[in-house]
């Protein structure tokens, strides 16, 4: 049989260009419908949240509420109490003020007391010269009777006995002195106690006074706070209806949510089969040669295929490279990478060979070219462009973007792809790009079969 060529026309191109383009939508649809899945996803996980906060916030405004009024209860019974020390305190000042009279009163007693003192000590020196001078005229008396004789001896015995008188008043006269000096320093002493406790009491006078001033406004304040607590209490009771509110029209949310969860799911469900045929419709298109522009895409991805699948039959031939290494599927965890990344026996070599050819390819078109990798069976990405074999940061979003090398991807029209025997396989993707955000492109599946086996897929992306 031989190929029927047609005439071109606009017309087919057209129709071709179309189909791309109607793929290309549907892939964005589908893209976008899957963020809409995850919005109400999402939105359903917040709506459980929130229904548990509301709830344990209505607890604790039931809990605030019984101890507001607990609270207004104690301020009640403070300001009694309060008010009940004001007047203990009340009648305190006024006994007070009455012992501070009292000492008062005193002073001036203790200092009469002082002067009638030092009058009995002036007496008593007054005695005990009248006892000096009645002493020396005894003395003389006894003189004047000695001159006397016989007729002298009566005298003599009256001059005895007026010596002896004086020398007793003197005696007692001294003892007088003594005890007035006595009784006259204790006195001095009591009136600067007087002095110093009448200051004392003044001072305590004033506290007491303060002390009443602060008993009566710490009472104004706790029947204050009694008065905010009485209002707090009435302000979340208005919190609690409200939320009893709430969580009807939360609940008209979450039923809503669900309904339009059901619908985005399903809305999903359809477009991804409309995205499946769309392309399978593609993939028709470009195999039957009515889409010039992606036939130059596929030939670049099948000629670069073939320099893939030379360059590494010659490595084993010449034993640079085993076979075993070639297929090898035991992925090796790199540690601390996210998203997780892998190695095999075959990466240091593909990284080497393979990505040399790889940028060549980037680099002829870097403008419709987004990247052009080696995928095995199993999804695994052995070497990437420099472009996205960046060294991780940590940050999930650039190294989901810009750490691609050794990751594994398999799903959705990969599967679909690696399914496939036909020579080329035609689609359209989302890239994901940093994980939030994504890019639609075109993407051509080669077979990349190593002497007659097949190993996977040159995958060459694309947009025009």
């Amino acid at each position: 049989m031989e190929k029927i060529a047609l005439t071109e026309n606009q017309w087919i191109r057209e129709t071709a260009r179309i189909c791309g383009d109607v793929t290309v939508g549907c892939s964005e649809a589908a893209g976008v419908l899957e963020k809409a899945l995850q919005s109400a996803d999402w939105l359903k996980a917040r709506h459980g949240e929130l229904t548990e906060l509301t709830s344990g916030l209505d607890a604790d405004i039931a809990e605030a509420t019984q101890a507001t009024r607990e609270a207004r209860n104690l301020a009640e019974s403070a300001v009694t109490k309060l008010m009940t020390g004001h007047d203990t305190v009340q009648l305190s000042l006024a006994s007070f003020s009455e012992l501070v009279t009292l000492i008062v009163n005193l002073g001036p007693h203790i200092t009469g007391f002082a002067a009638a003192m030092e009058q009995v000590k002036r007496v008593s020196q007054s005695i005990d010269s009248i006892a000096r001078t009645t002493n020396m005229l005894a003395l003389n008396a006894a003189i004047e009777a000695e001159k006397a004789g016989a007729a002298g001896q009566t005298f003599a015995v009256v001059a005895a006995e007026v010596k002896k008188l004086a020398h007793d008043t003197r005696r007692a006269a001294v003892e007088i002195t003594g005890t007035v000096n006595s009784l006259s320093h204790e006195a001095a002493k009591f009136v600067e106690q007087i002095e110093d406790g009448i200051a004392t009491s003044g001072a305590a006078q004033q506290q007491f006074s303060s002390l009443q001033e602060l008993i009566h406004g710490v009472s104004d304040v706790v029947a204050q706070v009694g008065d905010h607590n009485r209002e707090i209490a009435e302000s979340t009771a208005q919190i609690h209806r409200g939320l009893i509110d709430s969580q009807k029209v939360r609940d008209a949310v979450a039923k809503a949510n669900v309904e339009m969860f059901a619908a985005v799911g399903n809305a999903h469900s359809q477009i991804e089969n409309l995205e499946e045929q769309a392309n399978r419709m593609f993939d028709n298109i470009v195999h039957s040669g009515l889409s010039q522009r992606d036939t130059e895409f596929v030939a670049r991805a099948q000629i670069e295929a073939g320099k893939i699948a030379k360059m590494t039959e010659a490595a084993i031939a010449n034993g640079s490279l085993d076979a075993e290494c070639l297929f090898d599927t035991h992925l090796v965890p790199v540690a601390g990478s996210n998203p997780p990344r892998f190695t095999t026996r075959l990466t240091s070599w593909a990284e080497r060979h393979w990505r040399p050819l790889l940028e060549a390819v980037k680099q002829s078109n870097p403008d419709e070219i987004m990247s052009v990798v080696c995928t095995s069976r199993e999804g695994f990405l052995p070497v990437h462009l420099m472009e996205f074999s960046q060294k991780p940061t940590g940050d999930i979003a650039h190294d989901t973007k810009y750490c691609r090398n050794g990751r594994v991807l398999l799903e959705g029209i990969d599967l679909v792809a690696k399914a496939s025997e036909q020579d080329y396989m035609m689609a359209v993707y989302r890239h994901e790009g940093d994980g939030q955000t994504y890019k639609v492109v075109r993407n051509v599946y080669v077979p990349l079969r190593i002497n007659g086996v097949r190993w996977g897929d040159l995958e060459l992306a694309y947009s025009v």
